[in-house]
C-alpha cells in the first residue's frame, strides 16, 4: 500500500477551505470584519464626539438648533449599520458553513475510505480519526471565525490607538504594553485547551457508547429485562466526570490567568479616563472627544481582554486541529482502496496459500504461521477451528485488507498483491459475522451487492426469492421498495435472521466467482445455522464457496473441510475422512454432536 503525498495543514488553511467552499461569501465576511472593526471604534468615537460637542454648543447657544440634525443622523446611521452588519454577518457564516459541509464531508469520507485497514483497528489511530472526523466543519468554521475576529481586533486596535495617540500618546503606549502578554497568554490557553480535549477524547468515546446503551433501540429489550440502567448510568457518570474534570482543570486555570490580565487592563483604562479629566476641565480636550476616546478605550479593552482571548483561543485550537488533520491525511492509504469492482468478472480457477505467515500490526506473534492450502474452482470448502485460530484472518488477507504477509497467496498462479484492488473486489464476495444493516429500501440493500452491474428488477426479485425473502417482502407495506430501519416514519425494522438473509442476498447478487460466509450466523442457534448453510449450499452448487465457522453443523455440505489450528491447516478431507482420522475435527464434532440431535 502506498500513502498519498505528504501534506501539512496550518491555521491559514481554514481561510483556503472557506474560499474553496464559497469565495464570494468568504470575501464578504472578511470585508464585513474590516467594517465592523472601524465602525464601533474609531468611527463611532468620532461620531459620538461630534454629536456631543455639537449638542453642547447648541445648548450653550453658540450654534443654531438645526445644526444638531446632521451629527445625530450620522450617529444613528453608524448605529444602524453596526446592527445590520451583525445580522448579515451571521447569514454569511451560515452560508459558508453549509458550503463547507457540502464540500468537506465527501473529502473526509474519501480519505477515510482509502485508509489502510490497520488504522481502523488500532486504538491510537482510531482516536485520531474520530477526533478529526467528528465535526470538521465546526473546527474549520471556529478557526475561520477566530482569524476574522483577529482581523477585526487588529484593525480595531490600530484605529483606536491612532485616535488615542493623536490626543494622549502615553495612554496608547501603556495599552500596547499590556496587550503583548495578553496576546501570548491567549495563544497558550488555546493550545492547552485543545490538549485537554485530546486527552479527554477516550472518555468521550466511552460516554458516547454508554449513552447508546442507555438510550439506543438495539439494547432496549435487554435494558428492560435486566434493569441495568442505574448501573450503566453510574459507569457513564464516572467516564463523563473524568473527562469533565480533565477539561475543567485546564479551563479554570487559563480563565483565571486571562481574565486577571483583562481586569488589570481595565484598571489601566480607568486610570487613563481619570487622568484625562483635568484636560477636559482645562479646555484642552472637548467633552465630546473625551467621551469618544473613553468609549473607544473601553471598546478596545473589551476587544483585547475578552474578544482577543476568545479568538486567539479559537485560532490556537484550530492550529492544533490542523496538526491532527495533517496526521490524519498522512496515514498510510492507497487510492486503489476507492476502486470499484470491475464490470467484467475475472475468471477464477484456483486459490493457493503457500507458507503464509502474518501478524497484525503491533501484534507479538503470528496469527497465521505457515498456512498452506489449495482451493479449486467449482468446489465448496469449510474452514473450521476454535476462536482465534486464524479463520477470519484468511478472509482479511484474501480481500486485501492486509497485504504485509510473508509467503505467497496465489490466484490462478498469480500473486494476490499483483492484482489491482478492483479485481480483488470482483473476485470475492463476503457475508461477514458483523454484516451491515443499511437503512435504505430492501431493493437497495440487495443492489449494493453489485453496484457496477445493470441488474433488472426481475433479477433483484429473483435473488431475493433465492435468499428466502419472499415471505418478508409479502409482509412489507411497499414490498421490495419498502424502506428498512426506523430512521424514516414508514421504515420497517427486521429480525436478526431476516437481516442475515438480506446480507446473503447481496452476496448472491454479486457476480463474484468466490462466495465466502465468514461466520455470519454466529448469533443463530446451531440448528438454524445448519439450515441456513444448507440453503446457501444448494444455491452455491457448481460455484466456489468458502464456509468459515467454529461450529460444525454445516461442514457436511462442503466438498472438503480444512481444520485450522494455531495459524495453519492441521487436517484436511471430507467429513467422513476426518472422522476416520480421529483427530482434532473428530473431537470437535463429537463435542458438538448433541447440538444437532
Amino acid at each position: 500500500m502506498k500513502s498519498q503525498d505528504i501534506k501539512k495543514f496550518g491555521t491559514l488553511d481554514t481561510l483556503r477551505f472557506a474560499f474553496e467552499a464559497s469565495m464570494p461569501c468568504t470575501a464578504l465576511r472578511l470585508f464585513l470584519a474590516l467594517i465592523q472593526a472601524l465602525l464601533p471604534t474609531a468611527v463611532m468615537a468620532l461620531a459620538t464626539a461630534n454629536f456631543v460637542d455639537t449638542a453642547i454648543a447648541v445648548l450653550n447657544g453658540s450654534l443654531p438648533f438645526n445644526r444638531i440634525y446632521l451629527p445625530l443622523i450620522l450617529l444613528l446611521i453608524t448605529l444602524g449599520i453596526i446592527t445590520t452588519i451583525g445580522a448579515v454577518d451571521q447569514l454569511v457564516i451560515s452560508r459558508i458553513s453549509l458550503s463547507l459541509q457540502r464540500k468537506i464531508k465527501p473529502r473526509f469520507v474519501k480519505i477515510h475510505a482509502a485508509l489502510d485497514y490497520m488504522h481502523i483497528e488500532r486504538a491510537e489511530s482510531w482516536e485520531l480519526i474520530s477526533r478529526v472526523s467528528r465535526d470538521p466543519v465546526k473546527s474549520i468554521i471556529d478557526g475561520f471565525n477566530g482569524i476574522t475576529a483577529m482581523v477585526h481586533i487588529i484593525v480595531s486596535v490600530i484605529s483606536v490607538l491612532v485616535l488615542i495617540m493623536s490626543r494622549v500618546w502615553w495612554a496608547a503606549l501603556i495599552i500596547s504594553a499590556f496587550s503583548v502578554p495578553l496576546f501570548w497568554l491567549s495563544i497558550l490557553a488555546g493550545r492547552k485547551n485543545y490538549k485537554a480535549h485530546v486527552d479527554a477524547e477516550k472518555f468521550n468515546r466511552r460516554t458516547e457508547y454508554l449513552d447508546e446503551v442507555l438510550t439506543g433501540r438495539d439494547a432496549s429489550e435487554e435494558r428492560s429485562l435486566f434493569g441495568y440502567t442505574d448501573y450503566v448510568s453510574k459507569l457513564w457518570y464516572e467516564q463523563y466526570e473524568a473527562g469533565r474534570k480533565l477539561r475543567l482543570k485546564v479551563l479554570a486555570k487559563m480563565f483565571v490567568i486571562l481574565k486577571s490580565s483583562s481586569m488589570l487592563l481595565f484598571l489601566v483604562s480607568l486610570l487613563i479616563a481619570l487622568t484625562l479629566i483635568p484636560s477636559v476641565i482645562a479646555g484642552a480636550l472637548s467633552a465630546g472627544m473625551y467621551m469618544g476616546i473613553i468609549a473607544a478605550v473601553f471598546s478596545l479593552i473589551n476587544n483585547l481582554g475578552w474578544m482577543m482571548s476568545d479568538s486567539l483561543e479559537q485560532v490556537s485550537k484550530v492550529r492544533e486541529y490542523m496538526k491532527d488533520l495533517t496526521a490524519f491525511h498522512n496515514l498510510s492509504s492507497s487510492p486503489e482502496n476507492l476502486d470499484l469492482p470491475l464490470s467484467d468478472v475475472p475468471e477464477f480457477n484456483s486459490l493457493e496459500f503457500r507458507n503464509v505467515r502474518f501478524k497484525y500490526p503491533g501484534g507479538q506473534s503470528n496469527v497465521l504461521d505457515g498456512m498452506s492450502f489449495t482451493l479449486k474452482r467449482g468446489r465448496s470448502y469449510a474452514f473450521v477451528g476454535s476462536n482465534g485460530a486464524g479463520k477470519t484472518t484468511v478472509t482479511r488477507l484474501l480481500t486485501g485488507l492486509y497485504s504485509d504477509y510473508e509467503g505467497q497467496i496465489l490466484i490462478n498462479g498469480k500473486e494476490l498483491r499483483e492484482y489491482p484492488a478492483g479485481s480483488i473486489k470482483t473476485l470475492f464476495s463476503v457475508v461477514y459475522q458483523d454484516f451491515a444493516r443499511y437503512y435504505v429500501s430492501l431493493k437497495e440493500n440487495i443492489t449494493l451487492g453489485d453496484i457496477t452491474g445493470n441488474n433488472t428488477d426481475e433479477q433483484i426479485r429473483k435473488t431475493a426469492s433465492l435468499a428466502g425473502l419472499d415471505e418478508i417482502i409479502a409482509e412489507l407495506k411497499n414490498g421490495i421498495e419498502s424502506p428498512l430501519g426506523k430512521i424514516k416514519e414508514e421504515g420497517q425494522d427486521l429480525s436478526g435472521g431476516q437481516w442475515q438473509r438480506i446480507a446473503i442476498a447481496r452476496s448472491l447478487l454479486s457476480r463474484s466467482p468466490v462466495k465466502i460466509l465468514d461466520e455470519p450466523t454466529a448469533a443463530l442457534d446451531p440448528i438454524s445455522e445448519s439450515r441456513l448453510y444448507e440453503e446457501f449450499g444448494k444455491l452455491m452448487a457448481g460455484k466456489t464457496g468458502i464456509f468459515i465457522s467454529h461450529r460444525l453443523g454445516s461442514t457436511k455440505l462442503a466438498d472438503e473441510i480444512l481444520v485450522i489450528s494455531e495459524g495453519k491447516v492441521t487436517e484436511r478431507g471430507t467429513h467422513n475422512e476426518l472422522l476416520a482420522l480421529n483427530g482434532q475435527y473428530a473431537r470437535m464434532f463429537e463435542s458438538q454432536r448433541s447440538w444437532y440431535l
